[in-house]
C-alpha cells in the first residue's frame, strides 16, 4: 500500500547512494592505512633483560681488571633518555703501566626517528666540557672496520679526557651523527627497527697519540674476550649465536 502523502510534503527517499568521488577517497584511505601497517617497522630484538649488558661485557679484559662504575661523564638523564637505553654500563679498567681506560657502552633494542643514540659531541659540552670537533679515527678489530671518532673534552678545571666513540645500527657502523639518522630512517622505512649500541671509550691525559695506542690495545683485547653474544652485541654479529 502506498503512503499518503500530505500536500506540499516531500516524499521520502532512501539512503543516498555514495558517490564516485566518495568512493574513490574511501578506497585511498583504505590504501594508506594498510601501507602504514605494511611499513610499520618491527622491531629486531628483544629488550635485554635486567643486568643482561653488564654481564656479557667482561670484567677482564687482556691484562687490564674492573676497578670501579663510578666517575665517568654520563648520557643526560632525562625521561628521554631513559626510553633510549635498556641498559648503559660504566667501567673503569687498570692495568699496571698502562693508562687507565673509561668505558661506556649504551644500549637499546628500538632505534627510530624519535629514540635514537646520544652520541658524546653531544653528552659532553652539557656536562661543561669544552670539545674538539670529532675526527675520524679508523679502528679494525674482529674483521670490523669501525670508523669511530676522536675529540678532546676539557674541563674549566684542567681535566683533560681524550675521547673515542662510535656507534652501531644493526650490523653497520654510521661514521656521524647525520649518517646515524639517515641509517636510521632507511632501515625504519624498510620495515625494519634495529637496535643501537654507543661506545665510548676514554682515557685521562693530554697526549692524543698515547689515548690512541691504549684504546687500540684495549679494544683488541675486547674483542677476544666477549662470547658470542657480547659480540652480538658489541658488533652486531649474528652468525654464531644462530649456529649455537
Amino acid at each position: 500500500m502506498n503512503a499518503i502523502v500530505a500536500p506540499g510534503q516531500v516524499e521520502p527517499r532512501g539512503l543516498a547512494r555514495p558517490s564516485r568521488r566518495d568512493l574513490l577517497a574511501g578506497s585511498l584511505l583504505l590504501a594508506i592505512t594498510a601501507a602504514s601497517e605494511l611499513l610499520k617497522p618491527v622491531r629486531m630484538f628483544d629488550t635485554l633483560s635486567h643486568n643482561e649488558l653488564s654481564a656479557v661485557i667482561p670484567k677482564q679484559v687482556g691484562s687490564y681488571r674492573f676497578a670501579t662504575s663510578s666517575g665517568l661523564i654520563l648520557p643526560p638523564g632525562d625521561e628521554l633518555s631513559e626510553r633510549l637505553y635498556d641498559e648503559v654500563v660504566t667501567r673503569v679498567y687498570l692495568a699496571a703501566g698502562k693508562l687507565p681506560i673509561m668505558a661506556l657502552f649504551a644500549y637499546g633494542s628500538v632505534q627510530n626517528l624519535s629514540l635514537e643514540l646520544h652520541r658524546p659531541d653531544e653528552c659532553y659540552p652539557q656536562q661543561g666540557f669544552a670539545i674538539t670537533t670529532p675526527t675520524v679515527l679508523p679502528l679494525t678489530t674482529g674483521g670490523h672496520d669501525i670508523p669511530a671518532s676522536m675529540l678532546t673534552a676539557r674541563r674549566h678545571d684542567g681535566y683533560v679526557e681524550q675521547v673515542i666513540f662510535w656507534s652501531r645500527i644493526g650490523t653497520q657502523f654510521p661514521p656521524d651523527r647525520t649518517a646515524q639518522s639517515l641509517l636510521v630512517v632507511r632501515e625504519n622505512f624498510a620495515g625494519r627497527m634495529p637496535d643501537g649500541l654507543l661506545v665510548r671509550l676514554s682515557v685521562a691525559t693530554q697526549d692524543r697519540v698515547a689515548a690512541t695506542a691504549a684504546v687500540r690495545t684495549f679494544l683488541q683485547d675486547l674483542d677476544r674476550s666477549l662470547s658470542p653474544l657480547g659480540r652480538r652485541i658489541v658488533f652486531g654479529e649474528t652468525e654464531d649465536l644462530e649456529t649455537t
